[in-house]
């Protein structure tokens, strides 16, 4: 480390040291709002990642990732638009990434092919407000979450650039979806938790649905929609475990993913139910000989659990199976049904879009993008995601005897998976709490893939059956 980037990082800590002792005293004479703790955080974080360089960024970068945790607790501007509180961090990590010109020297800043196709009809969205039949705020509520993705694929190019950076990231996005898991399962056995955290948690007592099913709440995070997190979180555990090798380590990570499993059980999305049984068919397939056995284990512990302490549970997969089959019995499928045929018929009557936020929420990103921008732009992004995933699943075969790499392709994978089902059914481009995990994995296999791609292949035909490359992602 030089001498001024060490100086830098000593100034940014003695500020934030001594901002922190000002709040501090500011709290014991009047009290601390949430607002303005959430805002004091803020500031300290916004002063390391200024004035901290290189180091800086890194740190904020994954305190970024921490802040996916706050949920739906954002600064409203509008009714209809408001600002969460990581968007603003990451607009700011990238504004200083930009300040230090060092950091693109060696980094791939490739944009994705069918990201440059898509991005020209983000403009050509905004034509009604042009013509004056169009809510300026619900149009840029939905075009920023878009838009996001860009300074996204920027920041984490450039922060994982270096290898050492990926474990922090990952450990820090696996550690959030803990605490929300952790937060959703105590509410919903000890609903009286909200009498002790009024100011955090609303409403902890568990919601019946029409099939008797028994869903929590997640009212620290804002809604069952938390459960979209820990989807996407729980296949970094294979790339941990690698990393904690020892069993007290492997035992807390078992602890935290059988957790998160738990939490995506009593959230009472089928649709993620589905992806969960997918997801540990592809671990087994993949990885058959290591993890099939501790994935089906811990599957059937989960399972077995949530069958004997929740009610209903056969009504409600019954129910799942009616709604893949496109015939749903409950209200909620029989909406979301709805939704997709009107949005399908409106794409089709007008298929170069109806603008910026017309299409409402249609539970699906894809047919939402046909009825916005038109069944051209929708055909790239699902073209864009299914080409990553075939790229991503290429890339995963012949990296899955790597030590560390071939976990955390399979944990990428997975991941990949969860976030494709997120933009196909369930609509996350409505909400950035929502649509930034899914652009974070997104982001990261977008690196990884770039990584990958410029590593030089191993023949393994002639190499000994021990013998693997060197890593070092450890």
């Amino acid at each position: 480390m030089s001498y001024s980037l060490a100086r830098k990082n000593l100034i940014a800590i003695a500020i934030a040291l001594v901002i922190s002792v000002c709040l501090a005293f500011y709290g014991v004479q009047n009290g601390f709002s949430y607002r303005e703790m959430i805002l004091a955080i803020s500031a300290s974080i916004g002063l390391v990642v200024v004035f901290g360089g290189e180091f800086g960024i890194a740190f904020g970068f994954v305190l970024w990732v921490l802040t996916l945790a706050l949920g739906y607790r954002t600064i409203e501007i509008t009714k209809s638009l408001a600002i969460h509180p990581s968007e603003l961090l990451l607009w700011l990590l990238l504004v200083s990434a930009f300040a230090q010109r060092h950091l693109f020297e060696n980094s791939r800043l490739d944009s994705p092919w069918w990201l440059m196709i898509f991005v020209p009809f983000w403009a050509l969205g905004w034509w009604p407000l042009v013509l004056g039949d169009g809510q300026w705020d619900k149009m840029l509520n939905e075009f920023r979450d878009f838009v996001l993705l860009i300074p996204l694929l920027i920041v984490a190019a450039l922060v994982l650039n270096k290898q050492k950076y990926w474990k922090p990231l990952l450990v820090a996005f696996f550690v959030c979806s803990t605490w929300i898991a952790f937060m959703g399962v105590l509410e919903y056995w000890f609903p009286s938790v909200t009498d002790y955290f009024p100011a955090f948690i609303h409403s902890a007592k568990p919601d019946v649905a029409a099939d008797g099913f028994i869903r929590a709440q997640f009212s620290f995070w804002g809604g069952s929609h938390a459960t979209f997190i820990c989807v996407m979180a729980v296949p970094f555990s294979f790339v941990m475990t690698s990393w904690w090798p020892q069993w007290y380590g492997r035992a807390m990570i078992l602890a935290a993913s059988a957790l998160q499993l738990l939490a995506i059980y009593i959230g009472g999305y089928r649709s993620l139910w589905v992806i969960v049984v997918i997801q540990a068919a592809c671990a087994c397939l993949v990885r058959l000989q290591r993890h099939s056995v501790a994935v089906a284990v811990l599957c059937l512990v989960v399972g077995i659990g949530g069958y004997q302490f929740i009610p209903n549970t056969s009504e409600r997969a019954m129910t799942a199976i009616a709604a893949m089959r496109w015939q749903p019995v409950d209200h909620s499928a029989l909406d979301r049904q709805e939704r997709a045929t009107s949005a399908f018929e409106q794409a089709v009557a007008n298929p170069v879009g109806s603008g910026w936020a017309t299409a409402g929420w249609v539970h699906s990103d894809f047919l939402q993008v046909a009825v916005n921008l038109g069944i051209l732009p929708a055909l790239i992004f699902i073209a864009g995601y299914l080409v990553t995933l075939q790229r991503l699943f290429v890339k995963t075969r012949s990296s899955i005897n790597i030590p560390v790499q071939g976990d955390l392709a399979l944990g990428l994978l997975l991941a990949f998976l969860a976030a494709g089902e997120h933009l196909a059914v369930q609509g996350v481009e409505v909400l950035p709490q929502l649509v930034l995990p899914v652009w974070f994995v997104w982001a990261l296999v977008e690196v990884w893939l770039r990584q990958r791609s410029a590593a030089p292949d191993f023949a393994y035909a002639y190499a000994p059956t021990n013998f693997h490359p060197v890593t070092n992602l450890q």
